[in-house]
C-alpha cells in the first residue's frame, strides 16, 4: 500500500485542524480546549464525513469544558473523576455507602497518581504489577490486605464507570488480586474484662459531679452496653439510630419477644436482633431524656419518634463519647489490649460482640453473624479466624461453655 501524504485542513475558522498522516488512512482532528490540545480520530476515511465528525468532536469538547466535564474520556484520570462524581452523587442522594469515601481517597491518593495518564483499555496485568511495587514504595511498607481490598474495589468502580460509558468491554477489565499482609487481630474485651467494664462504669458515674459530666457518663454506660450486646457500629450507625427504628415483635416460631433495631451507616440499612438485655439499657435512656420520659416505653415505641436514642438528658447529641470512653479505660487500666498490644476504642465493643457470639452459647453460625453485623463472611473469617477452634469448643472439649449474659 503506498504511503499517504501528510495533509491538513482547517475548519471553523481554524479552530479545528483536520489531518491525515502517512501511517493511517483515517482523518484525525486536533483542537484546543482551554490551554490543552486535544487529538481524536474521526474514524473516517472520507474527508467530507471526517470534517463533520471533527466539528461534532470539537463542539462536544467545548460543551464538556464549559460544564466542568472531562474532555479526554479514555484516560484513567478522566474516567476516575467521573467515578468519583458518581459516588459523591450517590452519597448525597442517600443511596451511596460510607465506604465510597474510602474509595475516593484511594483513587485520589494512589490510583490517579499512578494510572492517570494511561488509557483505561491499556491497563493490564504487567501494569498492575508495576503499580504494586510503586504503591509499596509510596507507603513505605507492605500494605495490609484490607488496604489492597479497598484499592481493588476503587479500581473496580473506575472500570464500572468505563464499562457503563462504553469505553471498554468486560473482557478488557483486568483481574485484581490481593496478596497483602493479613489484617492484625483487632483489640477487644474478654468476657471477664467486659464484666470489669460494666462494673466500673457504675463507679465511673458515681465519681462524677452532677450536670453534663454525669449525664455524659450515664449515656456512655448504656451506649457501651448496647453496642456490645447488639454489634451495631460506633459512629454513624449508632448515631443515626432513632426511637422510630426500634420495635418489639413476637417470634412466630418461639413465641418469644424480639428486640429489633433498624440501622443504617457504613452499608445499606439492615434490621438486626438485639440481645434481650438491651431493653433495660434503652429504658434507662428513656427515663433520663426530658422530651420523652413522660411517655410509657410502649407508647414511645408506638410514637415512631424521630428523636435519636443516644442523646443527653436535654436531647442534644454529643461528640464526646469517644474521649470519655478513653478516659474511663485509662482510669481503670483497661485501655491496652494485652493480646494485641493495641489501645481499645469504642469500635472494640463491636469486635467483642463478634467474639462472644462466636465462642459462647455454643457459637453462632458465621453466615448468620455476618448478616446480623452487616458485613461479609469473608470479613468475619479474616478478622476472627483465631477463634475457629473456640467456636467448636463444646464439641472439642465435651463440656458446655458458660452462658454469655450481659451485665446490667
Amino acid at each position: 500500500m503506498p504511503k499517504l501524504a501528510h495533509t491538513e485542513n482547517r475548519l471553523l475558522d481554524g479552530a479545528v485542524v483536520l489531518s491525515q498522516r502517512s501511517r493511517s488512512s483515517a482523518w484525525q482532528a486536533r483542537f484546543k480546549v482551554g490551554d490543552k490540545w486535544v487529538r481524536a480520530t474521526t474514524k473516517q476515511k472520507d474527508k467530507k464525513a471526517a470534517a463533520e465528525v471533527a466539528k461534532e468532536l470539537y463542539l462536544e469538547a467545548q460543551f464538556k469544558e464549559k460544564h466542568n466535564l472531562p474532555v479526554i474520556t479514555r484516560r484513567f484520570s478522566d474516567i476516575a473523576k467521573l467515578a468519583i462524581s458518581s459516588m459523591k452523587a450517590a452519597i448525597e442522594g442517600g443511596q451511596g455507602k460510607s465506604v465510597y469515601n474510602d474509595y475516593i481517597i484511594a483513587i485520589n491518593r494512589y490510583l490517579i497518581p499512578f494510572f492517570g495518564k494511561h488509557h483505561i483499555h491499556r491497563i493490564d496485568y504487567p501494569l498492575l504489577r508495576q503499580f504494586e511495587v510503586w504503591r509499596e514504595e509510596k507507603m513505605g511498607k507492605k500494605p495490609k490486605a484490607s488496604s489492597i481490598g479497598t484499592h481493588n474495589s476503587a479500581l473496580n468502580k473506575v472500570f464500572d464507570e468505563a464499562l457503563r460509558r462504553g469505553f471498554i468491554n468486560e473482557t478488557q477489565r483486568p483481574q485484581f488480586y490481593n496478596k497483602g499482609e493479613g489484617s492484625d487481630r483487632r483489640p477487644d474485651f474478654t468476657l471477664d474484662e467486659y464484666r470489669q467494664v460494666a462494673r466500673n462504669l457504675r463507679e465511673f458515674i458515681k465519681a462524677s459531679r452532677d450536670g453534663k459530666t454525669r449525664q455524659m457518663r450515664e449515656l456512655l454506660r448504656d451506649y457501651v452496653l448496647i453496642l456490645v450486646n447488639s454489634g451495631i457500629r460506633h459512629g454513624t450507625e449508632a448515631q443515626n439510630l432513632c426511637w422510630k427504628h426500634i420495635r418489639i415483635e413476637k417470634d412466630k416460631r418461639t413465641q418469644q419477644n424480639m428486640l429489633l433495631f433498624y440501622v443504617k451507616g457504613k452499608t445499606n440499612g439492615r434490621e438486626l436482633v438485639a440481645r434481650h438485655n438491651c431493653l433495660t439499657y434503652l429504658k434507662r435512656i428513656h427515663s433520663r431524656t426530658e422530651a420523652i420520659k413522660h411517655l410509657l416505653f410502649s407508647e414511645l415505641l408506638k410514637s415512631k419518634s424521630d428523636l435519636p436514642v443516644f442523646v443527653l438528658a436535654d436531647g442534644t447529641k454529643t461528640e464526646n463519647l469517644r474521649a470519655t470512653f478513653r478516659k474511663f479505660l485509662t482510669e481503670y487500666n483497661l485501655l491496652k489490649d494485652p493480646r494485641t498490644n493495641q489501645n481499645r476504642t469504642l469500635y472494640s465493643l463491636r469486635h467483642s460482640y463478634a467474639t462472644f457470639m462466636l465462642t459462647l452459647n455454643k457459637g453462632t453460625d458465621i453466615h448468620l453473624l455476618a448478616k446480623q453485623m452487616g458485613t461479609s463472611t469473608e470479613m468475619i473469617e479474616r478478622h476472627y479466624s483465631h477463634l475457629i477452634a473456640r467456636m467448636r469448643s463444646v464439641d472439642l472439649a465435651g463440656k458446655e461453655h458458660g452462658v454469655y449474659e450481659g451485665v446490667i
